[in-house]
């Protein structure tokens, strides 16, 4: 049978390194406790909610099996539920699993950078070098095209020649302008 019991990491690793557990809840150890409080996997959340809000260090949930227990497990009453004890300690062996018993929080929204806009000129020359790399990869597929018409001969070879030259002028004007559209905005915010 699997029962769980809520730990801190830090006792957790302290008793892989033991090869016993013996923390009866937090704060407490089995021998002042006389046994180490487990639950039920659906008792879990309950118990880290009711006793364990305000710890925060990180917790982990130990799923132990009962059969690799030496010490005795017993179901007690306690308040309206009845939770498993364990008169002994729990060696590492028992530990089957473990996982992290929370989630660590989330801030949203708390290192939100600010975006500042680019200056006027950047985005210009950006919009630039856009339409002058399209016009390139057109000037590209066309000269594709009028190669292979060129090789088969239904083409003057020059054809090729220059929309090649084309190609090249533009996609060279295109890494002009986005450059220069940097360098400009480099300039008005020179601490980037």
């Amino acid at each position: 049978m699997r029962i769980f019991h809520i730990a801190t990491l830090a006792d957790w690793k302290q008793a892989q390194g033991t090869g016993s557990y013996t923390t009866s809840t937090y704060g407490r150890t089995l021998e002042q406790e006389g046994f180490i409080h487990a639950a039920r996997d659906a008792q879990v959340p309950v118990v880290r909610d009711r006793f364990y809000a305000d710890v925060t260090e990180p917790l982990v949930v130990l799923e132990v099996e009962t059969e690799l227990l030496d010490a005795e497990v017993r179901d007690e009453q306690v308040g309206d539920e009845v939770y498993p004890h364990v008169y002994g300690p729990i060696p590492t062996a028992a530990v089957v699993a473990w996982r992290p018993a929370r989630l660590p929080p989330i801030e949203l929204g708390t290192r939100r950078r600010t975006v500042v806009a680019a200056p006027p000129m950047t985005i210009a020359f950006r919009g630039l070098a856009l339409v002058l790399a399209g016009g390139g990869l057109a000037a590209f597929i066309a000269a594709v095209i009028a190669q292979g018409r060129s090789d088969d001969g239904t083409l003057d070879h020059g054809v090729p020649f220059v929309l090649w030259s084309l190609a090249a002028a533009l996609a060279a004007s295109a890494l002009a302008a986005i450059a220069y559209g940097e360098w400009l905005r480099r300039q008005a915010r020179p601490d980037e």
